[in-house]
């Protein structure tokens, strides 16, 4: 998972991401993500929200590790929403975690009620 946080650090180095819930959904509503990244901390209505953005506009996300995680990855204290504004950065992040056995909440998945 190290390498994956790593690709999230060169992306936003490169200005190809947009973090917070705020500016991921506007991201999202834009046409600009390529891939939503949320952590498994995140509110379950803002999860919701994101998701259902994702859904309509056909943007694959995943769930990785903390928030704390996430957002030193990025350099910041926390974040719960990242996007990825690059398609070869999010393939390449994708690549990342299917290589790490880690892409089991990735795409659609059913939560429970």
């Amino acid at each position: 998972m190290k390498r994956v946080y790593n690709l999230i650090g060169i992306a936003q180095r490169a200005g190809k991401t947009s973090s917070g819930t705020m500016a991921a959904r506007n991201s999202l509503i834009r046409h600009r993500a390529c891939i939503l990244l949320m952590s498994k901390d995140i509110a379950e209505n803002t999860r919701e929200l994101l998701m259902k953005s994702c859904a309509k506009q056909n943007i694959p996300w995943l769930v990785l590790g903390d928030k704390y995680e996430i957002g030193a990855s990025i350099g910041k204290a926390y974040r719960v929403a990242i996007t990825i504004n690059d398609p070869g950065m999010a393939s390449a992040i994708v690549k990342a975690v299917e290589a790490a056995k880690e892409a089991k909440t990735m795409g659609v998945v059913e939560w429970p009620k």
